[in-house]
């Protein structure tokens, strides 16, 4: 309850007073800019949170006066974390305008990179000269911007903030190799992420086949034709490790894992970029690196060869096109994604992957959801398994607040982190994140209630470490 109230206490220092306004505008926004009187700020680093990192910058803003901005150009994508890579959110706190730029392009490295190697990232340009045009439907409540212009701030000066304050992360910097500490000050965001290993249909069919749950592909297509958690096929740990370990034993073909079937098939590796936290993720998991001076070192795009091929993608979009494109040319291709990636909401054009067991636990399995049609299909929140401690691959959060932050940005992060680990709407915890059982939340825990998202255990902030379970 104390927790709660910091928050509220935090958000209300923010906003100073609320009162009842209307959606911001460019204008409004140039017009502070020119009185003085504008807070802005910059954010950036992980995707996966970007929701719940919207909802504790609204937590702040009077009523009725957000905006949100993308320099995307649909007008059906209008929820944050469906925005694209460069996003920003404007509203008045006290009817003081205030926004925030966040860019997740190239993943949560760049919470850091900015401050420890002076590396430049794109925003939206000064909202008041993006030349954004509004979309033709919003996220419910507010104003949506599109096609709004990016800038590199570094490298073309717009008159707008210059260098991110800081972001978060799915891991921490460490396992990036980078020590912050004199960059800034990082602290556990008290949030959770749960990944998944995913394969494209004919892999995900034949290793069904191999497993002995189907007698044949067509048999697989009749009888699972939803790709029910219980009848996946699994991967072992040391399996997935011999496919992602740079020239490890698992390179030549799919063989070892599907016989025949696998014969002189092709190996694909669409795996993501090393400034990714689910690269960071994968790595810290399956090969103990940085881990343990034993850690093994990934496969990279240069390791390709023969049959053996890597990609490195920016963003988990290009993994789940790259798996739909395999899979539609009937090729066998595996890589990692978080789990907020589900296949049954994408377009045709990112829907042809599927997760598998990892180490005999399907990271959908056992979550009770009712759809609005009042039925229960137990996929939709792929997290029960990571709350109960059965599924291993679950990596915590950080923040970041870099030294050279702006005085409102310094002060906005760690309120974001608050509500990230205490969500005033336990039912705003995004497919996929659990809560820390450190954080304070008073969201349910175990498997009660749809709405359960609090952890039973912790790696307390140090994800080379093993997770604990106290409840």
């Amino acid at each position: 309850m104390q927790v709660k109230q910091m928050i509220l206490a935090v958000a209300a220092t923010l906003a100073a007073g609320s009162v009842l306004a209307a959606p911001v505008t460019p204008a409004q926004i140039g017009a502070a800019r020119t009185a003085g009187t504008l807070q802005e700020t910059w954010i950036s680093g992980a995707s996966a949170p970007t929701f719940n990192i919207f909802r504790g910058f609204e937590l702040g803003c009077d009523a009725n006066s957000v905006s949100l901005f993308s320099n995307s150009s649909s007008d059906t994508s209008v929820r944050p974390g469906s925005l694209g890579n460069y996003a920003a959110y404007a509203c008045t706190r006290g009817g003081r305008v205030s926004v925030v730029y966040h860019t997740v392009f190239d993943g949560s490295l760049n919470a850091y990179a900015p401050h420890i190697n002076g590396t430049q990232l794109q925003r939206l340009r000064r909202l008041e000269n993006a030349n954004c045009a509004i979309a033709t439907s919003a996220f419910p409540g507010h104003v949506n911007y599109k096609s709004c212009t990016l800038v590199n701030p570094a490298a073309t000066p717009d008159g707008a903030v210059a260098k991110p304050a800081g972001g978060f992360s799915d891991v921490e910097a460490s396992l990036f190799g980078f020590d912050v500490s004199t960059a800034g000050t990082e602290v556990e965001a008290n949030v959770g992420q749960t990944f998944g290993v995913a394969v494209t249909i004919p892999l995900y069919r034949a290793l069904q086949v191999a497993q002995g749950i189907y007698a044949s592909t067509a048999a697989a297509n009749a009888a699972d034709a939803a790709f029910s958690p219980a009848n996946a096929p699994n991967i072992s740990s040391s399996q997935y490790t011999s496919i992602v370990a740079q020239f490890s034993g698992y390179q030549s073909d799919w063989s070892p894992l599907v016989g025949d079937a696998g014969a002189g098939k092709a190996v694909y590796l669409e795996r993501r970029v090393a400034s990714s936290g689910t690269q960071a993720s994968s790595n810290a998991y399956f090969l103990k690196n940085p881990c343990s001076t034993a850690g093994l070192e990934p496969a990279a795009a240069a390791d390709s060869g023969g049959s053996f091929f890597v990609t490195e993608h920016s963003g988990s979009g290009n993994v789940k096109t790259a798996l739909t494109t395999r899979g539609t040319n009937n090729q066998f291709a595996i890589g990692v994604l978080s789990m907020e990636n589900n296949w049954r909401t994408e377009s045709a054009a990112n829907a042809g992957y599927r997760y598998l067991k990892l180490d005999g636990v399907h990271p959908e399995a056992g979550t009770v959801d009712v759809n609005a049609n009042g039925t229960a299909d137990g996929l939709e929140f792929a997290r029960e398994s990571a709350i109960n401690g059965n599924y291993g691959f679950h990596i915590e959060m950080r923040s970041f607040v870099a030294n050279t932050a702006d005085t409102f940005g310094r002060n906005l992060i760690p309120a974001i982190t608050s509500a990230l680990g205490n969500p005033n709407n336990c039912a705003d915890v995004p497919r996929g994140l659990t809560l820390n059982p450190l954080g304070g939340s008073s969201c349910s825990t175990g498997s009660s209630s749809e709405l359960a998202v609090v952890a039973k255990g912790t790696r307390f902030g140090n994800n080379c470490a093993a997770q604990q379970l106290f409840n």
